[in-house]
């Protein structure tokens, strides 16, 4: 419970310090555009296509990933980081055992303030390992920018439940 205080607690904060609010655009298609993107950043990650799943994210020093879990939390600032960080998470994702991956999303909100936006989304990951069950569920909070209009990820916070 105050991971999910902390997560929420902290998504405000983020929120409120966004910069470059401007008057609403075209918030239907703006919502399906940002869903786009998180929904291909993921089967990027799913396929192993290193290059494309950089692609959805902002190339520069405020790119941030934050990962919650339990008690324990880490922060990845800064593209040259997080950039090795994909390169390492991706190439070593292990799909041995694994069968019937599913990802669910159920998007909670989405705010579009011109061209930035945040989302909270509650991600449910199921499978069979080596034929047992197995279920993962996050809240993910993200910050994205609308660049050349295309909607990129700025920030990434992962909070496991």
């Amino acid at each position: 419970m105050r991971n999910i205080a902390y997560f929420l607690c902290s998504a405000l904060v983020l929120a409120f310090s966004i910069s470059s609010c401007k008057s609403k655009t075209d918030t239907v298609s703006d919502e399906e555009a940002i869903k786009d993107v998180i929904n291909a950043e993921t089967q990027a990650w799913i396929d192993k296509d290193i290059d494309k799943q950089k692609n959805y994210f902002i190339h520069d020093a405020y790119q941030t990933r934050v990962n919650i879990q339990d008690s324990v939390y880490y922060i990845t600032t800064g593209w040259d980081k997080r950039s090795t960080e994909i390169d390492t998470v991706t190439k070593y994702v292990d799909w041995i055992g694994v069968d019937q991956f599913k990802i669910q999303k159920e998007f909670l909100v989405t705010k579009i303030m011109g061209n930035t936006a945040w989302t909270i989304f509650r991600e449910t990951q199921t499978m069979t390992y080596y034929g047992s069950p197995a279920t993962s569920v996050s809240l993910i909070y993200l910050v994205l920018e609308k660049i050349k209009g295309e909607w990129k990820i700025s920030c990434f916070v992962k909070s496991f439940i």
